[in-house]
Protein backbone atom coordinates (compact mmCIF):
# COMPACT_ATOMS: atom_id res chain seq x y z
CA UNK A 1 0.00 0.00 0.00
CA UNK A 2 1.64 3.44 -1.16
CA UNK A 3 2.40 5.71 1.46
CA UNK A 4 -0.28 8.49 0.21
CA UNK A 5 -2.80 6.06 0.62
CA UNK A 6 -2.34 5.42 4.60
CA UNK A 7 -3.93 8.75 5.86
CA UNK A 8 -6.80 8.54 3.96
CA UNK A 9 -7.44 5.39 4.97
CA UNK A 10 -7.21 6.24 8.56
CA UNK A 11 -9.23 9.43 8.09
CA UNK A 12 -11.94 7.25 6.02
CA UNK A 13 -11.79 4.40 8.84
CA UNK A 14 -12.15 7.39 11.58
CA UNK A 15 -15.34 8.68 9.99
CA UNK A 16 -16.82 5.35 9.79
CA UNK A 17 -16.63 4.57 13.42
CA UNK A 18 -17.49 8.20 14.58
CA UNK A 19 -20.27 8.58 12.13
CA UNK A 20 -23.00 5.98 14.47
CA UNK A 21 -22.00 7.93 17.23
CA UNK A 22 -22.80 11.45 15.80
CA UNK A 23 -26.15 9.75 13.82
CA UNK A 24 -27.43 8.78 17.88
CA UNK A 25 -26.36 11.64 20.01
CA UNK A 26 -29.27 13.73 21.10
CA UNK A 27 -29.80 17.24 19.80
CA UNK A 28 -29.61 19.91 22.30
CA UNK A 29 -32.53 22.47 22.55
CA UNK A 30 -32.59 25.33 20.71
CA UNK A 31 -36.13 26.61 20.36
CA UNK A 32 -38.60 26.67 22.92
CA UNK A 33 -42.03 28.00 23.06
CA UNK A 34 -44.70 28.38 25.96
CA UNK A 35 -47.95 29.55 25.19
CA UNK A 36 -51.29 29.80 27.62
CA UNK A 37 -54.19 31.80 25.81
CA UNK A 38 -57.54 32.81 27.89
CA UNK A 39 -60.90 33.74 25.68
CA UNK A 40 -62.20 34.75 23.90
CA UNK A 41 -65.52 33.81 25.76
CA UNK A 42 -65.72 32.70 29.62
CA UNK A 43 -64.38 29.73 30.91
CA UNK A 44 -62.07 29.08 27.40
CA UNK A 45 -58.61 27.88 27.99
CA UNK A 46 -55.54 26.37 26.69
CA UNK A 47 -51.65 25.82 26.55
CA UNK A 48 -49.00 24.62 24.98
CA UNK A 49 -45.32 23.94 24.47
CA UNK A 50 -42.96 23.08 21.24
CA UNK A 51 -39.39 22.15 21.82
CA UNK A 52 -36.99 21.81 18.45
CA UNK A 53 -33.78 20.01 19.15
CA UNK A 54 -30.46 20.47 16.74
CA UNK A 55 -30.74 17.20 15.24
CA UNK A 56 -34.20 17.69 13.54
CA UNK A 57 -36.41 16.40 16.44
CA UNK A 58 -39.75 18.72 17.56
CA UNK A 59 -41.89 18.08 20.51
CA UNK A 60 -45.34 19.27 20.71
CA UNK A 61 -47.94 19.41 23.56
CA UNK A 62 -51.09 20.90 23.61
CA UNK A 63 -54.11 20.97 25.82
CA UNK A 64 -57.74 23.37 25.63
CA UNK A 65 -60.77 22.96 26.96
CA UNK A 66 -63.84 23.48 25.26
CA UNK A 67 -66.13 26.32 25.36
CA UNK A 68 -68.95 23.99 25.94
CA UNK A 69 -69.83 22.49 29.41
CA UNK A 70 -71.14 19.14 29.69
CA UNK A 71 -73.27 17.93 32.78
CA UNK A 72 -71.23 15.04 35.29
CA UNK A 73 -73.33 11.72 35.40
CA UNK A 74 -75.12 11.58 38.77
CA UNK A 75 -73.86 14.85 40.25
CA UNK A 76 -75.08 18.39 39.39
CA UNK A 77 -71.83 19.45 38.68
CA UNK A 78 -70.71 20.90 35.42
CA UNK A 79 -67.36 20.31 33.30
CA UNK A 80 -65.64 21.42 30.45
CA UNK A 81 -64.42 18.46 28.28
CA UNK A 82 -60.51 18.60 28.10
CA UNK A 83 -58.52 17.75 24.75
CA UNK A 84 -54.74 17.05 24.59
CA UNK A 85 -52.30 16.14 21.98
CA UNK A 86 -48.86 15.63 21.99
CA UNK A 87 -46.69 14.56 18.91
CA UNK A 88 -43.10 13.88 17.74
CA UNK A 89 -42.04 14.98 14.80
CA UNK A 90 -38.62 15.15 12.79
CA UNK A 91 -37.88 18.02 10.55
CA UNK A 92 -36.29 17.65 7.42
CA UNK A 93 -33.09 18.57 6.71
CA UNK A 94 -34.12 22.22 4.68
CA UNK A 95 -36.29 22.64 7.46
CA UNK A 96 -34.25 22.29 10.05
CA UNK A 97 -31.63 24.41 8.52
CA UNK A 98 -34.12 27.31 7.63
CA UNK A 99 -35.10 27.80 11.50
CA UNK A 100 -31.14 27.17 13.11
CA UNK A 101 -30.06 29.56 10.90
CA UNK A 102 -32.78 32.35 11.09
CA UNK A 103 -32.99 31.97 15.26
CA UNK A 104 -28.84 32.14 14.81
CA UNK A 105 -29.39 34.83 12.71
CA UNK A 106 -28.41 39.03 13.96
CA UNK A 107 -32.21 40.16 13.03
CA UNK A 108 -33.35 37.75 15.69
CA UNK A 109 -30.67 37.51 18.45
CA UNK A 110 -31.45 42.01 18.48
CA UNK A 111 -35.40 41.88 18.56
CA UNK A 112 -36.41 42.80 21.85
CA UNK A 113 -36.95 41.05 24.84
CA UNK A 114 -40.70 41.98 25.39
CA UNK A 115 -43.81 42.96 22.94
CA UNK A 116 -46.77 44.15 24.88
CA UNK A 117 -50.19 44.24 23.15
CA UNK A 118 -50.95 46.63 20.42
CA UNK A 119 -54.45 47.86 21.81
CA UNK A 120 -55.74 46.55 25.38
CA UNK A 121 -57.08 42.91 25.56
CA UNK A 122 -60.93 42.73 26.60
CA UNK A 123 -61.85 39.24 26.61
CA UNK A 124 -59.03 37.56 25.21
CA UNK A 125 -55.53 37.35 26.37
CA UNK A 126 -52.26 35.30 25.25
CA UNK A 127 -48.92 35.02 26.32
CA UNK A 128 -45.94 33.55 24.24
CA UNK A 129 -42.76 32.77 25.24
CA UNK A 130 -39.98 31.68 22.87
CA UNK A 131 -36.59 30.67 24.27
CA UNK A 132 -33.96 30.71 21.55
CA UNK A 133 -30.68 28.80 22.46
CA UNK A 134 -27.53 29.80 20.21
CA UNK A 135 -24.77 26.88 19.40
CA UNK A 136 -22.60 28.59 21.96
CA UNK A 137 -25.48 28.23 24.57
CA UNK A 138 -26.29 31.53 25.06
CA UNK A 139 -29.92 31.96 25.68
CA UNK A 140 -32.66 34.71 24.43
CA UNK A 141 -35.95 34.71 25.35
CA UNK A 142 -38.63 37.00 23.44
CA UNK A 143 -42.11 37.46 25.01
CA UNK A 144 -45.60 38.39 23.30
CA UNK A 145 -48.55 39.64 24.71
CA UNK A 146 -52.19 38.89 22.24
CA UNK A 147 -49.47 38.82 18.66
CA UNK A 148 -51.83 36.17 17.23
CA UNK A 149 -54.73 38.09 17.42
CA UNK A 150 -53.51 41.20 16.32
CA UNK A 151 -55.26 42.27 12.86
CA UNK A 152 -53.07 42.36 9.40
CA UNK A 153 -52.63 45.96 9.86
CA UNK A 154 -51.44 45.66 13.52
CA UNK A 155 -49.19 43.61 12.90
CA UNK A 156 -47.12 45.68 10.52
CA UNK A 157 -45.82 47.96 13.78
CA UNK A 158 -44.08 44.22 14.45
CA UNK A 159 -40.65 44.12 13.10
CA UNK A 160 -40.41 41.38 10.39
CA UNK A 161 -37.98 39.76 12.19
CA UNK A 162 -40.77 38.56 14.98
CA UNK A 163 -43.14 38.30 12.32
CA UNK A 164 -41.04 35.69 10.91
CA UNK A 165 -40.20 33.98 13.49
CA UNK A 166 -43.82 33.68 15.06
CA UNK A 167 -44.84 32.53 11.38
CA UNK A 168 -42.10 30.02 11.67
CA UNK A 169 -43.08 28.19 14.64
CA UNK A 170 -47.20 28.62 13.91
CA UNK A 171 -45.28 26.17 10.50
CA UNK A 172 -43.41 23.60 12.96
CA UNK A 173 -46.56 23.34 15.33
CA UNK A 174 -48.83 22.79 12.16
CA UNK A 175 -46.16 20.09 10.93
CA UNK A 176 -45.94 18.23 14.52
CA UNK A 177 -49.76 18.31 14.70
CA UNK A 178 -50.51 16.87 11.11
CA UNK A 179 -47.37 14.65 10.73
CA UNK A 180 -46.10 13.79 13.82
CA UNK A 181 -46.32 11.08 15.83
CA UNK A 182 -48.19 10.18 19.43
CA UNK A 183 -45.67 10.68 22.05
CA UNK A 184 -45.73 11.44 25.24
CA UNK A 185 -45.61 15.00 27.03
CA UNK A 186 -42.19 16.72 27.60
CA UNK A 187 -41.30 17.07 31.13
CA UNK A 188 -40.79 20.72 31.16
CA UNK A 189 -44.16 21.39 29.59
CA UNK A 190 -46.54 22.84 31.92
CA UNK A 191 -49.63 22.38 30.44
CA UNK A 192 -52.83 23.46 32.91
CA UNK A 193 -54.82 20.30 32.80
CA UNK A 194 -57.06 20.64 35.86
CA UNK A 195 -58.83 23.43 37.74
CA UNK A 196 -60.14 24.72 34.41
Amino acid sequence: MALATRPLLFVALLAVWFWPVQENAPGKLILKVNETVSGPLGGEKSASCLRVYSDGKVAYATWQNSLETVGEKGTRRTLRPERIVSAEHTLDGANLWAISSFIESEVVRSLPGKFGPLRRPIDYFEYVLVEIVDSKGRSKKISTREYYVASLREKTKYPAALILLMDKINEIKKEASSKGKPAAIPADCSLKLKGH
